[in-house]
């Protein structure tokens, strides 16, 4: 599996090569599976809050269309990798995808031998995409000599977080397999306790002046391609689609058009009506789906 790793890495930065996404593209993956060339069009992007929590993301093909969709229940910097990981199955799984229509990260026992090796290969390719090893390892000795340490403590981790734009385990995860000095299995198990206290990641993440986004549930409820939003835009304003037909697309995302900005309209059809009522229930108290 070493010398497939090695390839699966070259693939990584060959796409980072291609195009021109430099060491720290975490913080513009979404933005990059929308720009990629696969087949002489763009995947579209859906960011949605799944029902089934254990599924992180997947991969569809339809309509002669490739399409990543990511979980935002799971954390910004979760969503972040499962992202990468999905830009891998696109680029490398086309044939598997035009067959099977959707290849998504949750499989019965049977399924998960069978597909073992290629999810473990996306893995590899999402950190090296996200974190590049000759990078990342001069990140780490820079912050090790400036703090003065043999090894990281939790504070390195989150720094080297920031860098890279993805969540807390990935990086102590990344540091053992690229096999960092002074770094073990029990190092990586160390700096992960402190993922089993609610607050403390959080707090020590303020306490060095970041953002603590990247370990809370993305800020984004709903997102979809735009060029499906520009599309919907072009036809209501040409009178083509109507407030009426907004409510019954954008309920397949589970909110209602005001959320991109159209304004209420109340002479609607007892349909759109009924969808709106149940948005509501659905939403709770927040009306246009936001956080």
């Amino acid at each position: 599996m070493k010398e497939v790793g090695g390839i699966i890495q070259d693939k990584a930065n060959l796409l980072r090569q291609q195009y021109n996404l430099g060491n720290y593209c975490g913080r513009s993956i979404f933005d990059i599976i929308e720009k990629l060339e696969i087949e002489n069009s763009n995947p579209l992007l859906f960011r949605l809050p799944f029902k089934n929590n254990e599924l992180a993301g997947f991969v569809g093909y339809k309509n002669n269309r490739f399409a990543i969709y990511t979980n935002t229940n799971k954390t910004l910097g979760y969503e972040i990798f499962t992202a990468a990981h999905e830009i891998y199955h696109i680029v490398e799984n086309r044939l598997v995808l035009k067959k099977n229509i959707v290849l998504q990260e949750e499989f019965s026992e049977e399924q998960k031998e069978k597909t073992e090796n290629s999810e473990i290969l996306a893995d590899i390719f999402a950190a090296e995409l996200l974190m590049p090893e000759t990078d990342i390892k001069k990140e780490y000795h820079r912050l090790l000599n400036k703090y003065r340490l043999s090894t990281a403590d939790e504070s390195i981790i989150v720094m080297l977080q920031q860098i890279y734009f993805v969540e807390y385990k990935a990086v102590t995860k990344r540091l053992r397999e690229i096999g960092a000095n002074n770094y073990n299995k029990e190092t990586e198990n160390q700096l992960n306790r402190i993922l089993l206290q609610k607050n403390d990641l959080p707090q020590l993440t303020k306490r060095l002046g970041y953002s603590s986004d990247l370990n809370e549930l993305s800020k984004t409820k709903v997102y979809l391609p735009k060029v499906i939003l520009s599309m919907i835009k072009e036809n209501y304003q040409r009178l083509r689609t109507s407030h009426d037909d907004l409510i019954v697309l954008f309920s397949y995302a589970g909110v209602v058009p005001e959320y991109f900005g159209y304004e209420e309209d109340e002479e609607l059809s007892d349909v759109a009506k009924t969808l709106e009522e149940k948005l509501k229930i659905k939403l709770g108290s927040d009306r246009f789906g936001k956080k």
